[in-house]
């Protein structure tokens, strides 16, 4: 059984066990409020396409206390309630073996998530493989899949530690962020603090939104879902 979110490091491995394990290749998704806007689309979309069985399972990470106040073990009980949730539907449907997209280039990032995937026994076959970024977006292209697709992460990783979260919140950012992807823009970040967003965008990509025609309603959304706009045009955003 395959974590699935959608994203590239996980629809990389999803095309290329399809082929392989066929009817005994199971894709799960969880989605929620923390989820993306439109990644929930696009892993239905790829599993349609590579006619891989997809599980959906909602989840609601705003009941564990940990990620509803936004501690740094935020990542860490939602990946571990993720994969006890999976252990059981797996167990349900006979399989054995449940597999993330963790690749190389996760080890140098603060990522408490996997460590419950670690004690947990969730294999990362690409990690195994010693593959990184820049060869998944390589095979990817390969494969036919878009290889420059940016990464996502949760939503909860818009607002600073130790700040409580809630659906409301959660949902506007994904509303904002989602208006300027649909018009184009690609890695996307709107970090809260207060009643101040402070947006992140490519170099390349802020001549496109400084155009009168993209800030000025852009700007507006931001003050009618109650945040001051600031723009971080160095391009150190992370």
């Amino acid at each position: 059984m395959l974590l699935f979110s959608g994203g590239l490091d996980s629809s990389l491995l999803l095309a290329a066990a399809a082929p392989v394990l066929g009817m005994g290749l199971t894709a799960l998704t969880f989605a929620g409020p923390q989820t993306v806007p439109g990644e929930l689309a696009a892993a239905v979309a790829l599993a349609r396409r590579l006619k891989v069985r997809h599980l959906l399972r909602a989840m609601d990470p705003l009941a564990l206390p940990d990620f509803r106040h936004n501690t740094r073990q935020r990542c860490y009980v939602c990946k571990k309630s993720i994969i006890e949730q999976a252990r059981e539907m797996a167990a349900d449907l006979g399989i054995e073996e449940i597999w993330d997209g963790t690749n190389l280039d996760d080890l140098n990032d603060f990522r408490p998530g996997l460590q419950a995937a670690r004690e947990l026994g969730v294999k990362s076959p690409l990690l195994e493989a010693g593959m990184g970024k820049a060869a998944i977006r390589d095979l990817s292209r390969k494969l036919g899949l878009p290889g420059d697709r940016p990464p996502q992460s949760c939503l909860a990783t818009r607002f600073p530690y130790d700040t409580r979260l809630t659906r409301e919140a959660l949902a506007r950012v994904g509303e904002a962020e989602s208006w300027l992807r649909s018009r184009g823009f690609s890695h996307v970040r709107l970090r809260i603090s207060g009643d101040q967003a402070r947006l992140e965008l490519p170099p390349g990509e802020w001549p496109a939104f400084l155009a009168p025609e993209v800030r000025r309603p852009f700007t507006a959304l931001a003050a009618r879902l109650g945040w001051r706009l600031e723009l971080d045009v160095s391009g150190e955003g992370g």
